[in-house]
């Protein structure tokens, strides 16, 4: 009746449910898997909190609809599963998947709520069921009826991105991306295991685009200069690997954007808007394009979009903003990458002396790092995402 996560939004009583407070609290992960299922949009965008916060919520003129079901927080466990779960929705022509190296960390497989999703065994009504006996989804609709009740909420994100603290925020992402980066852990196996997923919306005919994020020239810093560094090369050596083995590929069924059924791009590596100056402590200058090093705002994500669909944005974009990424490209974008940081580091800027200054203090006086237990795929996530993604490629070679 309650539904705090957004299930049913028909379901919209007010001081009871009309503000689904908990349901951004948990990542909209529930929300999001059935989501997945029952979306009519021919296109949607995954990815983590920087997809959430970072692309529109909707677009109502893009042609065929347009939904963003990002997750807060999700791996790359998370987004092969939901990448298997979508390819069963017959609605769906065209799934854009935003990454960068969180996604493929050792940090952890799944948040709490995962498992009361249908990601986690892909049945509405088995999700349901688990959803219902789950204390956690109880405790969660008390909460969003108090909430609605009082008017009120403890959940932070309604003032994440409060425009007067957002100086102070870019300000203390310079330590606090350091000192994760400078435990991180890379974990090929996670590209693996993604692409294994997407498979399975190649096999129902969708399209599939997977971008690397535009994050801040503080934050791409921050990598590298914790030691990061060589992850990004990884990963993007990694995923060039990955559609070189699954070889030349022609047009999806219902394709979105020029190009073949699977693409990938590269928006990171101190692009034009990333190299922007962070906001003025005054509150006088807004950053156009960023909230915090760490997350964009809709505008960006907007020209991402733009430049997948051939479109000029409505903002000043840089022309080299966004490059495809394949085999043929690989080097051409890696040099890149070096040329972009290049570039900033000459500037020479106020912001990028500043930022340069913090940096040199934390290699001096490393602060302590952000480790945490690692979590590693196992065989039974291997078994089981083959399982579902082998019956969803017979099932549409049998229609073939």
């Amino acid at each position: 009746m309650v539904d705090p996560y957004e299930i049913a939004p028909w379901i919209s009583i007010e001081g009871v449910n009309a503000r689904r407070t908990r349901a951004h609290e948990d990542g909209y992960r529930v929300h999001v898997g059935h989501r997945l299922l029952t979306s009519d949009a021919g296109t949607i965008t995954l990815g983590s909190s920087r997809v959430m916060d970072g692309f529109p919520r909707q677009l109502p003129d893009w042609p065929g609809g347009y939904e963003n079901l990002a997750m807060a927080g999700t791996s790359a466990f998370e987004l092969a599963r939901a990448s298997a779960l979508a390819a069963r929705n017959d609605a769906l022509n065209c799934v854009v998947i935003g990454v960068d190296l969180r996604e493929f960390s050792t940090d952890t497989n799944t948040q709490a709520t995962y498992w009361i999703t249908p990601m986690a065994g892909g049945s509405r009504l088995a999700a349901l069921a688990k959803m219902a006996l789950s204390t956690s989804a109880f405790a969660r609709a008390l909460q969003t009826v108090d909430d609605n009740i009082s008017g009120g909420s403890d959940t932070r994100w309604e003032q994440a991105y409060d425009e007067a603290g957002l100086p102070d925020r870019f300000e203390e992402e310079l330590a606090k991306r350091y000192r994760y980066y400078a435990s991180y852990e890379y974990d090929p196996e996670r590209v693996a295991f993604l692409f294994r997923g997407i498979d399975a919306l190649l096999a129902s005919g969708k399209q599939v685009v997977v971008f690397i994020h535009p994050v801040h020239a503080w934050y791409e810093e921050a990598r590298q200069r914790a030691g990061a560094g060589p992850a990004e090369i990884a990963l993007r050596r990694d995923i060039a690997a990955q559609l070189a083995a699954r070889g030349q590929m022609a047009a999806a069924d219902q394709a979105c954007f020029d190009g073949p059924a699977l693409q990938a791009w590269d928006f990171g590596g101190f692009s034009a808007p990333a190299q922007t100056a962070p906001p003025a402590a005054d509150g006088s200058a807004p950053s156009p394009w960023y909230y915090v090093p760490s997350h964009y705002r809709p505008a960006l994500g907007q020209a991402i979009l733009d430049r997948l669909a051939g479109q000029d944005g409505a903002l000043p974009v840089d022309g080299n903003f966004g490059r495809p990424l394949s085999p043929e490209t690989l080097e051409a974008n890696l040099a890149a990458l070096r040329a972009g940081r290049e570039r900033w580091l000459q500037s020479q800027t106020p912001w990028q002396l500043h930022a340069a200054q913090a940096f040199d203090g934390f290699d001096a006086n490393p602060p302590p790092p952000e480790a945490g237990p690692r979590a590693f795929l196992t065989r039974g996530d291997q078994v089981e995402l083959e399982r579902d993604v082998r019956r969803i490629e017979e099932r549409h070679s049998a229609e073939r």
